[in-house]
């Protein structure tokens, strides 16, 4: 079952069962795409915001299949987000399994990184879908879909992103893949402490 805002924009609303998330969506000129299919999070647990899905993910119908995608499953396991050996491969569908859910700024794969006009597009569609999914926390992967979706540059290097929230949701940024060792260390501290407050 799918919602359908004001702008006609589709948005998932089942949660999909494990297995491959592959779909086709239309793009500019009406041509069909494959992409990965959103993973809405259940209510009161986390939604993490990346760039795009890579051709490699879409391929492998799952999410992060990149070397630093994969390195992002290890940090979720690493504060314990995701359970001691979920494998890389189908950790979209532990993530699933532990009620949260994932999605992209720009749901087109891209072979490069995506422009500001193409990010700055998704975030409607961004606040529509946490409007109806109403996660306790939007997590961003990546500083640049923040920053675009904050509006503004962000002083933060990682943690809660003060003054912003999108559709009333507190708003968080983990560190970035080349920070160094102590700030991962406390990212993912924060993101532990963050996953152990949620309700139960």
């Amino acid at each position: 079952m799918n919602g359908h805002p004001p702008g006609g924009t589709e948005i998932q609303i089942e949660r999909p069962a494990p297995g491959l998330h592959r779909t086709s969506i239309a793009v500019a000129g009406g041509r069909l795409v494959e992409t990965l299919a959103d993973l809405p999070p259940l209510r009161d647990r986390l939604l993490f915001v990346g760039l795009s899905p890579s051709r490699a993910s879409v391929e492998a119908g799952h999410y992060h299949q990149g070397g630093v995608g994969r390195a992002f499953w290890e940090r979720l396991i690493a504060a314990t987000i995701l359970p001691a050996g979920t494998r890389p491969d189908i950790a979209d569908d532990a993530l699933l399994e532990a009620g949260h859910g994932i999605t992209d700024l720009v749901k087109e794969p891209t072979e490069h990184r995506p422009s500001d006009s193409e990010l700055t597009a998704g975030v409607g569609p961004l606040w529509q879908k946490i409007a109806i999914w109403r996660p306790a926390a939007v997590v961003f992967i990546d500083r640049r879909a923040a920053e675009i979706a904050a509006g503004r540059r962000l002083d933060e290097k990682w943690g809660q992103l003060v003054g912003v929230a999108l559709s009333g949701r507190p708003c968080f940024l983990m560190p970035g893949a080349d920070a160094p060792h102590e700030e991962v260390a406390e990212g993912l501290n924060l993101l532990r402490n963050l996953g152990a407050s949620l309700p139960r």
